[in-house]
Order: structure tokens, then C-alpha cells, then sequence
């Protein structure tokens, strides 16, 4: 029995080995086959750090996903296909949906509808006009409700918001998310995962204004519509991004969110030594903060020293991300924020590798299952008794659909 089992260990090591050097598709991936590689369909905590690597810091999150955008690997990553509530995280597909689509100086006159939504407001005011700037930043910043709102209603309305969400997930190969509305408001079904969060997070900087708006630490919203002859008030609003206020090294943008059940929610990148990190956060039960700050940190100091768990996919077609707005920008302030230049470039990851090495791979593991099928055969015969065997639950989570009313933000 101790020969067998040896064996099997064997057989369990050289598998592992196999599939982190193999590679994964970098295409569109049949319902068969784990987007971004085999690997992540673990539950618990995934990393394969080399005998130089720190010690990955201990994250009090049900689920996150570690990942090189510049490169397109995954580098460490918990749970990473778990399906939870976005809450707020969820208006970065939004802005990717809606921003190619939407001209930033249109002027939007703001309805009871847009304002009477539930949760977390930026402040407009019924009947008062906004430019779509201006709503950008409203719902970047504060996360804004009204704002998504209004943004809908300037594409058309929720359900074709909606829609064009959901098309936009699905050729990002974000196959773990399902839209119900445009702000990330908790409703039955509305789920992501934190490998999705990292393909929509790379999707939206790849878009000049959202990087904009999200390297702005405040914005200076407009207020109640002025009196004929009259200069329109403004207020402040502000970045709910603690990152980017206490000027994290190289932060590139981000995007909060908090719901009573989807709990905090949170992803942020950064750009240092010409690679632009990224880290996708659920279900945070420690200052949001600290828990990305020590995951880009240990990302940052170990980069070199990790071998990729799995990869970011591209998208279904070459031209299904958004292109970069070619309006003029308004004056914003981003005093204290990062320079940082798109260092994604085109939508293709230079990390990834085809798929050519995918039938030597399946050939060796065909190989050792029937060794190790003929050992334990052997073995159950020579003894004329059953040998228990077991298999492998790669469980992707669960989808926590509880109905609820309570806010995004």
C-alpha cells in the first residue's frame, strides 16, 4: 500500500508540474474547459511561489485573485471562481459598456427616476442637467447610484444597459457574471467572481477617461440649477478609493463597493517597473486597505520569484474591448495622483501561451492514470480486496442570491 500510495504522489506531483508549465488557451473556451487554466478551480488559497519567495500575506477575504496585466498571469489567488455579489465593484462594467457609447459632453437632464434609486447617492437633483462627465465622475467617485441611474437613462434605459453589460461580460470571457442592474445594487442573481473582476478591471483601463476619473481625488459636482443670471453652484465629492487618497506608489485606479451582504468589495492596480498589477477583492472582512495594499506589496516584491498559477484570458474577438475616447478632457482636479501610462497596450497579454503543448499534456496524463490504474489493479487482485479511491471536487463556489434591499456604494 505505501508503494501505491508513493505512487500516486508521484503521479499528483508531476500533474501539478505539468499543468503549471503547459500553458492555457488564450481563446474563446468551451463550456469544458476552467477559464484561465485548471489551477483555479481550487477553492482555498492557490500559489506555487519558488524557494526565493516571501511568505504570501495572510488576507481575511472569501475570495481575491492576485494578477500581472502586463503579462496576463496570475500570479496567487483564493477561491478565485467563487460566484459573489459585486455591489459597487460592478459599475466598472458599467463604465465599460457604456463609456465608448456615451459622448462626455452630452448634457443629461436628471428624472424622478434616476433620482429616487436605492443606496448611495452623488447628489442630483431632478430636472437639473449634468454632463456625462460630470455623472462619471458622480458614480466613479462617491459610487453614486443616481449617477448609474442617469447613465442608464442616457443609453437608453436599465435593460438595455443591462444588456449591453452582460454582452460585454461574455466577450471578456467574464462567464462567472450575471447583470441584473447597472449599479451594483444587491438583487436576485446578480453575481461575479474575483478572476471576472480582473478581466473587467483590465477592460476599463484600457479606456483613457476611466483611468481619468479614477485617478481624481475629488471633482467639483455641480449643485441646484442657478437663478436666471446666476453662477451655478458646485460641491466636492471625493474618491472612496483609500488607496489612491494616501497615494499608494504607482496607483492606476480602482473601484470600492459595500452592500449588508455582499459585505466589501474592492479592486485597485498599480504600476511600478513597467508592470501594472492588479488585485480583486470579496467578501473583506479587514480594513479594505490593508488587505490590497499586502497583496500588491508581496505581488510587487515577488513577482520574479513566482511560477503563474493561470492566466488572464483575452477577449472573444480582437476588437470586443472599447477603444479610448477621443474627446478633449475637462479640467479635473487630480492633484496627488499617479502619471501612470496605459501599460496594457493592445488586448493581447504577451504571457500567455497557446495551446500547442495541450495534447503532449493530455497524453501524459492519460499515461499516468493508466499506470497508476494497472499498480492499483495489480495490487487489488494480489490482496482480493477493494481499493478505495477518491476524486477531486474543484468547487467554484457558491452563487449567495439572497434577495435584499440594502445600498451600494
Amino acid at each position: 500500500m505505501n508503494r501505491v500510495r508513493t505512487l500516486r504522489s508521484a503521479v499528483a506531483t508531476t500533474c501539478l508540474a505539468s499543468l503549471l508549465t503547459a500553458g492555457t488557451l488564450v481563446g474563446p473556451a468551451s463550456a469544458t474547459e476552467l477559464i484561465g487554466g485548471p489551477l483555479l478551480a481550487g477553492a482555498g488559497v492557490i500559489e506555487h511561489p519558488l524557494p526565493t519567495a516571501k511568505p504570501l500575506p495572510k488576507i481575511d477575504a472569501d475570495t481575491w485573485l492576485l494578477a500581472d496585466l502586463t503579462t496576463g498571469d496570475v500570479l496567487a489567488a483564493k477561491n478565485p471562481h467563487a460566484r459573489v455579489r459585486p455591489a459597487s465593484t460592478l459599475k466598472t462594467l458599467t463604465s465599460v459598456a457604456l463609456m465608448p457609447l456615451l459622448d462626455r459632453n452630452t448634457v443629461h437632464t436628471a428624472t424622478d427616476r434616476d433620482v429616487r434609486v436605492d443606496g448611495s447617492h452623488v447628489g442630483i437633483v431632478s430636472g437639473a442637467t449634468y454632463t456625462v462627465w460630470d455623472l462619471w465622475n458622480g458614480l466613479l467617485l462617491p459610487s453614486g447610484n443616481d449617477a448609474a441611474m442617469a447613465l442608464a437613462d442616457q443609453y437608453g434605459g436599465a435593460p438595455k444597459t443591462v444588456e449591453a453589460m452582460q454582452t460585454m461580460a461574455h466577450q471578456l470571457q467574464a462567464l462567472d457574471t450575471h447583470v441584473v442592474n447597472p449599479s451594483g445594487l444587491d438583487a436576485d442573481g446578480q453575481v461575479t467572481s474575483a478572476y471576472d473582476m480582473a478581466l473587467i478591471a483590465a477592460a476599463a483601463l484600457k479606456i483613457q477617461d476611466f483611468r481619468t476619473v479614477t485617478s481624481t481625488k475629488s471633482y467639483n459636482f455641480p449643485g441646484y440649477m442657478p437663478k436666471v443670471g446666476q453662477p451655478r453652484k458646485t460641491f466636492k465629492i471625493f474618491t472612496e478609493n483609500r488607496l489612491l487618497r494616501h497615494n499608494y506608489p504607482g496607483i492606476a485606479g480602482g473601484k470600492t463597493g459595500f452592500t449588508s451582504l455582499a459585505h466589501r468589495t474592492f479592486w485597485a492596480a498599480a504600476d511600478r517597473g513597467g508592470h501594472l498589477l492588479v488585485v480583486t477583492l470579496f467578501q473583506i472582512h479587514e480594513p479594505t486597505e490593508r488587505a490590497a495594499t499586502a497583496l500588491l506589496n508581496w505581488g510587487f516584491a515577488n513577482r520574479t520569484a513566482l511560477t503563474p498559477i493561470g492566466t488572464l484570458v483575452r477577449p472573444v474577438a480582437a476588437n470586443s474591448l472599447p477603444s479610448t475616447s477621443s474627446a478633449t478632457n475637462p479640467s479635473v482636479d487630480t492633484s496627488g495622483t499617479s502619471s501612470t501610462t496605459d501599460a496594457l497596450g493592445s488586448a493581447d497579454y504577451t504571457g500567455q501561451q497557446s495551446s500547442s503543448k495541450l495534447p503532449l499534456l493530455i497524453g501524459l496524463l492519460a499515461t499516468m492514470v493508466g499506470v497508476t490504474a494497472v499498480v492499483l489493479r495489480r495490487r487489488t487482485i494480489s490482496r482480493r480486496s477493494g481499493v478505495r479511491g477518491h476524486g477531486r471536487h474543484a468547487a467554484v463556489g457558491d452563487s449567495r442570491v439572497e434577495t435584499s434591499a440594502t445600498s451600494a456604494r
